[in-house]
């Protein structure tokens, strides 16, 4: 595989107590990203603490024991540079692009809001305020509810069907003692993963890292079992919008089976572009909806292939049939070799476009290292994708789509 760059120069350190360091050095660029990896998310709280993850990624911004809030928006700031989080299901991260040059800046940022949160009670009200208008401003949104819905349906009582945000029960009910709990039991290694990407030295990087990240050892890994109870079939909110909003859900693959890779280019020819089937026959075809898409969500022990689409009220019931005739017709007949061929190329062209700046090689050495053990190379990602079977595509795709789908809508009446 020629990939138009020199070849990588990905560099892995454990350390004995303290974070997994991983490291891409790409020269010439104008910026570094750097980013730490907590192996925690909201399917790992309790009912009770629902949230707290979420919770968490607002207050380490709030200021540290060294920093005020303002301080920190004020170094990002002036150097033009961008620091952020995000939680998932299954972790947290944390992360920053700043010019080439700061790399000393951004390990000592991360570890400052990482390691030394001040967590104070006055910060946590203020922003439980804005968690609570976060949760309004996506209850507003249909999108955003029917796919929570989904989500209970097809894990119920399980952490996976918890909506990330919490409720707004549980985010009234946290308080700081609880908040800093959570924070001094998961954010240590082995939960920790720092990636870089730029101009790095990761000599370096390691020593820093050793220093910032000082005293967060001796932790535990979340222990996790997968979801026991079946699905649950069809779920409606009656809703005054203009549209009605429609997600189908089924039970698959979780992220580490070997199959997981043919699902992905299986999903995606079912309605992953512009070419697939779902957006030709809904969209192209009968202009039912202005976008429709499936994409598959995939843990350490369970995973969900879920279809998504909008329309108006009086045309929702052809949508679910055009929509279901589809998945019925790949499950009993599969996809073809040149549709397998048109998804093959798509995922190598969209991974190496994907790499072009540091935060993306950044992302991807985070999500590998933490999520998989490991840092895949680009060409063991597209030797793997051009292993693959069309008779595996179509026994995952068969095996996932067989069953009768959840189904969550969001509208009004019938």
């Amino acid at each position: 595989m020629d990939t138009g760059q020199p070849a990588p120069t990905v560099r892995t350190t454990h350390l004995d107590d303290g974070p997994t360091v991983v490291s891409e050095r790409w020269d010439g660029v104008h910026s570094i990203s750097v980013g730490v990896w907590v192996g925690v998310g909201s399917r790992d709280e309790p009912v009770a603490d629902a949230g707290a993850s979420h919770f968490l990624e607002h207050l380490l911004f709030k200021g540290t024991e060294r920093r005020s809030a303002r301080s920190i928006a004020e170094l990002v700031d002036g150097t033009g540079g961008e620091m952020n989080a995000a939680t998932g299901k299954e972790s947290t991260a944390f992360y920053t692009r700043l010019p080439a040059d700061s790399q000393d800046l951004a390990v000592d940022l991360l570890g400052d809001v990482l390691c030394g949160p001040a967590l104070r009670a006055a910060d946590v009200e203020t922003e439980r305020r804005v968690i609570l208008e976060e949760l309004h401003l996506q209850e507003d949104d249909p999108a955003d509810v029917v796919a929570s819905l989904l989500d209970e349906a097809l894990f119920p009582g399980h952490g996976l069907g918890r909506e990330v945000l919490g409720t707004r029960g549980s985010v009234e009910a946290l308080d700081r003692d609880g908040i800093a709990a959570f924070h001094d039991r998961w954010y240590r290694s082995p939960n920790l993963v720092l990636a870089a990407a730029g101009v790095v030295d990761h000599d370096r990087l390691v020593e820093q890292v050793a220093a910032a990240f000082s005293g967060r050892g001796g932790g535990e890994v979340p222990e996790r079992s997968a979801p026991e109870d079946l699905p649950c079939r069809d779920r409606r909110l009656q809703r005054p919008t203009e549209s009605v909003h429609m997600a189908w859900g089924w039970r698959t693959v979780h992220r580490h089976d070997p199959r997981r890779r043919a699902l992905g280019l299986g999903v995606h020819i079912l309605g992953g572009g512009l070419s697939s089937r779902l957006f030709q026959a809904v969209r192209e075809d009968r202009g039912l909806a202005y976008n429709v898409f499936a994409g598959a969500h995939l843990y350490s022990d369970a995973g969900a292939l879920v279809v998504h689409a909008a329309t108006e009220p009086d045309r929702a019931e052809e949508l679910r049939q055009v929509v279901e005739a589809e998945v019925a017709d790949v499950a009993e007949h599969g996809i073809t070799a040149d549709e397998l061929e048109i998804a093959r190329r798509g995922f190598e062209g969209a991974r190496l476009m994907g790499l072009e700046d540091s935060g993306s090689r950044m992302t991807r050495l985070g999500n590998g290292q933490s999520l998989y053990g490991r840092v895949e190379s680009l060409d063991e990602f597209v030797a793997s994708l051009r292993a693959i079977r069309l008779d595996e595509v179509n026994a995952v795709l068969a095996e996932a789509l067989s069953p009768a789908a959840t189904v969550a809508v969001v509208g009004p009446a019938a």
